[in-house]
């Protein structure tokens, strides 16, 4: 009998070891699987850049996601949605980021509102859900952030700028306007004249032998009197030499300082002093002397 009884108690001692043995293995997996849905859980946070704000100003909301993995881990499926009291969206913007690679791969994602106020007061931001599906178990989720607060600052009353400041401004501002038409109009109608071009001393003595000429006629003396002038004013002008001050012999020498070849030299020196001595004595020209020099002048002058 006691024998018998043994025996059971043994039998089933035997058939509870392989149970209890599958029990703990299966226990031990939950446990794996618990510390590896664990490390890509998301963590949900919001914040304000601050909780006091003029009327007149504004302030960024921002959600914040972040969890271990890549960026491919989670979609999120609906647009947020949130509720605002005292407040209304301006703008609105999304990012996403990572950092590290790998097992150590960070992924943060952002949502950022920027909100402006639409009374005084106590502005309030409701909770905010998150639906996420997780990637590729395809298991959905929710996140909801906290209520926040924001106090708004009474708006600033308006400025009185009084009636007669402003008739000053206004007549200011039409004085200062009929001022710069007036200067753009006359720079323009400057602009438009045509100016006049400045000549070189060769162009100015071609003008003045142009008129000389027309001037004497056949009279030699005449023309000998006014090419003096002329040439006296050109070397004045081309290499200031003040040939009144010079005698005959020296202008010979003050030609040297110039640029001039030597037949040129020769050439203007012979001539003012020719024209020099006629002032003062009676010139009587063969026909068609006053054309012939006239027109010799002008061609030496026309290629210098």
């Amino acid at each position: 009998m006691v024998q018998t009884m043994f025996l059971k108690w043994h039998e089933r001692k035997r058939k509870t070891i392989p149970v209890t043995r599958t029990l703990l293995l299966l226990m031990f997996f939950v446990a794996v699987c618990a510390g590896w849905a664990g490390a890509g859980e998301i963590a949900i946070s919001q914040s304000l850049d601050r909780f006091h704000i003029p009327f007149e100003d504004s302030v960024h909301f921002d959600v914040v996601l972040q969890w271990q993995g890549p960026q491919s881990s989670y979609l999120f499926t609906s647009p947020l949605g949130p509720s605002f009291d005292r407040l209304k969206v301006r703008g609105f913007t999304s990012s996403i980021s990572s950092t590290d690679s790998g097992d150590d791969e960070v992924t943060t994602k952002r949502f950022r509102y920027t909100l402006i106020p639409t009374s005084a007061g106590a502005a309030t931001i409701d909770p905010i859900t998150v639906s996420y599906i997780s990637w590729p178990d395809s298991v959905p989720g929710q996140l909801v952030t906290e209520a926040m607060t924001v106090q708004i600052a009474e708006p600033l009353p308006p400025v009185d700028e009084g009636g007669g400041a402003t008739w000053w401004i206004v007549i200011a501002g039409s004085v200062a306007v009929l001022g710069l038409v007036a200067f753009v109009l006359v720079r323009w109608s400057a602009a438009r004249q045509p100016k006049e071009i400045e000549k070189t001393p060769v162009q100015q003595f071609l003008d003045r032998l142009t008129a000389l000429k027309r001037e004497a006629g056949g009279d030699l003396k005449k023309f000998q009197v006014g090419l003096y002038e002329n040439m006296a004013a050109f070397l004045k002008a081309q290499y200031d030499i003040e040939s009144d001050r010079l005698g005959d012999d020296d202008v010979s020498t003050a030609l040297e300082t110039t640029d001039l070849n030597d037949d040129q030299k020769e050439q203007i020196g012979r001539w003012l002093v020719q024209a020099r001595r006629d002032k003062f004595r009676p010139v009587v020209g063969a026909p068609g002397e006053t054309i012939r020099l006239e027109t010799e002048i002008r061609k030496f002058f026309e290629r210098l």
